[in-house]
C-alpha cells in the first residue's frame, strides 16, 4: 500500500513572507534602539562636556569678582575725585579772579571817587535787586540757570559824574569783567557839600571748566 502526503504549497508561502517581515520588524526596532542609544550616549557627553565648561567658567567668574569689584570702586573713587578737583579749580578761579579784581580796581579808581562798600553778590540777589543785566531774565528759569554767576556791587560817591564815567571805562577793560552796569546815580548833600552817590554792578566771566 502506497501513502502520498501532499503539502499544502500556499500555507508555507504565506508562513514564509510572514516570517520575513517578521525578520524585517525586528530588525528596524533593534536598528531604531541602537541608533536612540547612541544619540543618547552622545548627548550625555555632549552634557558632560558642556558641564564641565560651566564649571570652569564659574569659576573663573569667581576668581575675577574681586578684581571686578576693585576696578569699579576705583572708577568711582576716580569720578568723585575728579568732581572735587573740578569744584577746588573752580574755587580757586573764583577767588583769584576776586582778588585780582580788587587790586585792580584799586588802581581804577580816579581821583575824586570815594567807595563805601564792595560786597559779592550771586544771580538771586541781583534778580532780587532787578539789576538791569541785559543778559537776565527776572523768572524762575534764568534764576536756575544763572547758577553760578558771580557779581561784584560797588557803592561810593564823587565829586561829579566825569570821575564816574571814567570809572566805569577803567572797570570795562578787566579782561575778567564782561558786564558793568551803572545802576544809580543821585545828587546828594553831605554835610554842605553836592556829591554824587552811585551804584555800579559788575559780573565776572564764567570760569572754564577744568579737564
Amino acid at each position: 500500500m502506497i501513502t502520498i502526503n501532499l503539502y499544502d504549497y500556499k500555507t508555507l508561502v504565506r508562513d514564509v513572507g510572514i516570517q520575513k517581515n517578521l525578520t524585517w520588524v525586528a530588525m528596524g526596532v533593534t536598528i531604531s534602539s541602537l541608533l536612540c542609544f547612541m544619540i543618547w550616549i552622545f548627548q550625555n557627553i555632549l552634557i558632560g562636556g558642556l558641564g564641565s565648561d560651566l564649571a570652569e567658567l564659574e569659576t573663573q567668574v569667581a576668581t575675577a569678582t574681586p578684581d571686578y569689584n576693585v576696578v569699579q570702586k576705583m572708577k568711582a573713587q576716580k569720578k568723585k575725585y575728579g568732581e572735587i578737583i573740578t569744584g577746588i579749580d573752580k574755587l580757586r578761579s573764583g577767588q583769584a579772579h576776586t582778588t585780582e579784581f580788587l587790586e585792580d580796581m584799586g588802581r581804577a579808581i580816579p581821583e575824586g571817587v570815594w567807595l563805601k562798600s564792595v560786597q559779592q553778590m550771586d544771580m538771586e540777589e541781583i534778580m532780587k535787586e532787578k539789576i538791569p543785566f541785559l543778559f537776565i531774565s527776572y523768572d524762575k528759569k534764568s534764576k536756575k540757570k544763572g547758577k553760578g554767576d558771580r557779581f561784584i556791587e560797588l557803592k561810593g560817591v564823587s565829586q561829579n559824574d566825569q570821575p564816574i564815567v571814567h570809572f566805569l571805562e577803567q572797570l570795562r577793560a578787566f579782561p575778567y569783567i564782561d558786564a558793568v552796569v551803572l545802576h544809580e546815580s543821585s545828587r546828594k548833600w553831605i554835610e554842605n557839600v553836592p556829591v554824587q552817590e552811585f551804584s555800579i554792578y559788575c559780573h565776572f566771566l564764567k570760569p572754564e571748566s577744568a579737564a
